[in-house]
């Protein structure tokens, strides 16, 4: 897993955060464990104040109204955004192709056209692979090509301000505070919501359990 934590809000001091980052670092990975996420994803936490929170609420969520922790999922899509269909992308190039050379042989043209896009293909341009070294570099390196994005969960934004209040009103530190909302972005980020009871209930849970098992409990 890797994990990148931005402190762009400043009252918490240096030796704080880099306490803060071992113990985020932990509950971040028991988190994706927990719900079954992919061990080597990449997520970046921005620590942030209320106004700036507030913004972003605003912005991609129309709540006008600081929050405690926002989660931006890469493969998140946004309301009314449409899906992007590549196999129909892919066809209209290939259309374009038996377009633009009318005196040629289309089938010819469209078999040229997915040569072009084919994994030996991508092999070859990227990394100069030949028949001599192909088997172990195309097994590493396809995937490093090819499903690099699959690994980058998304972001994290907690509200320090939001999280020191939260803290005061529950009675516990603001390490424990900071780090269950980590834990809950990290769970929305891998898909878990609270939208209905039965949803909610089981976020919970896997909330406890990590928070437990990092020595964090209620």
């Amino acid at each position: 897993m890797e994990l990148e934590i931005s402190w762009e809000e400043k009252t918490v001091n240096e030796p704080d955060q880099k306490e803060l980052t071992e113990i985020l670092r932990v509950g971040v990975y028991e988190a994706l464990i927990a719900g079954e996420g992919p061990e080597d994803s990449e997520i970046t936490i921005v620590m942030v104040d209320d106004e700036t929170i507030h913004l972003l609420n605003k912005n991609y969520r129309g709540v006008d109204r600081p929050t405690d922790v926002l989660s931006f999922a890469l493969s998140e899509k946004g309301e009314g955004e449409q899906d992007i269909n590549y196999s129909s992308l892919f066809d209209e190039e290939i259309e374009e192709v038996e377009e633009d050379d009318q005196d040629g042989d289309p089938s010819v043209t469209v078999a040229n056209t997915k040569a072009d896009f084919s994994v030996e293909a991508i092999m070859e341009e990227e990394l100069g692979l030949d028949e001599d070294n192909e088997e172990e570099l195309i097994l590493k390196d396809v995937k490093e090509l090819l499903f690099y994005e699959d690994s980058i969960l998304g972001d994290i934004v907690i509200s320090i301000e939001r999280a020191r209040a939260q803290a005061q009103e529950y009675g516990h530190s603001l390490t424990r505070e900071i780090v269950y909302l980590a834990v809950h972005g990290t769970l929305h980020l891998l898909g878990f919501d609270h939208h209905t009871d039965e949803d909610g209930s089981k976020m919970r849970r896997l909330e406890e359990l990590v928070m437990d098992k990092i020595g964090l409990p209620r």
